[in-house]
């Protein structure tokens, strides 16, 4: 892949992996279901302060039988910010949890998604740049609970299911559950393309220099149990 089109990855990462998803660290029942919605991602340097850019996500979790005795559960969300430019995106995936935490030992899960995304129905842009693209994004999540609370760290890789190539994003969230009730709170920051530096970018961004590694990213979930219940 070269420069340029890692720089178009990572644009369009912006877009969708970097507006950031509720967090699967612990796995749903099956017939348990959440909710939620999530605000934020990468911040723009652009007019000199950092501003963050407004992406949001409504999205949910659906727990699924188990295989065997590994729990399983699904994701599924809608890209709302896109939506302005003419761009539909959606992501689906699936979460599985080999190991549950055991003391200091964290539990351990892994996730599987796919965004997709298309600007087949924007009638502003001329019909030859119309087209459909997807990133397959897999997370590795290692959690801890503090009582009702939750601390999570990973990491992840975005492919361009067009052209793959390593495009890694180490991350840190804290899930908040006052009063171990069915609301919780979530706050995530991600470096989003650590291992990558491009030689121009068009915006500038909040990233470990110039032009730096990657872009820092901060999102904030507001998340709700319904159904039978939550996580365990």
């Amino acid at each position: 892949m070269n420069a340029f089109a890692r720089s178009l990855l990572l644009t369009a990462s912006i877009f969708t992996g970097a507006c950031g998803t509720m967090n699967a660290a612990r796995p749903l029942d099956a017939g348990h279901h959440q909710v939620g919605v999530t605000f934020g991602g990468p911040f723009t340097t652009q007019l000199g302060p950092p501003i963050p850019v407004p992406n949001i996500v409504v999205e949910g979790r659906s727990g699924l039988d188990p295989l065997g005795a590994l729990p399983i559960d699904t994701n599924y969300g809608l890209n709302v910010t896109p939506l302005l430019f003419g761009v539909t995106g959606l992501h689906t995936g699936v979460s599985v949890h080999p190991l549950a935490q055991h003391g200091a030992r964290p539990a351990l899960s892994f996730t599987e998604r796919v965004l997709l995304y298309n600007n087949l129905l924007d009638s502003r842009k001329p019909a030859e740049t119309r087209t459909i693209w997807a990133l397959n994004e897999l997370d590795a999540t290692a959690s801890w609970a503090l009582g009702h609370h939750l601390v999570y760290a990973g990491v992840s890789n975005a492919l361009d299911l067009a052209d793959p190539e390593l495009l890694v994003s180490p991350f840190l969230g804290t899930e908040l559950r006052p009063r171990g009730g069915a609301f919780a709170w979530q706050l995530e920051s991600r470096w989003l393309g650590a291992n990558f530096s491009p030689d121009v970018y068009d915006v500038s961004w909040l990233n470990t220099g110039d032009p730096g590694h990657g872009l820092f990213t901060f999102t904030v979930s507001a998340a709700w149990n319904v159904g039978k219940g939550g996580s365990k």
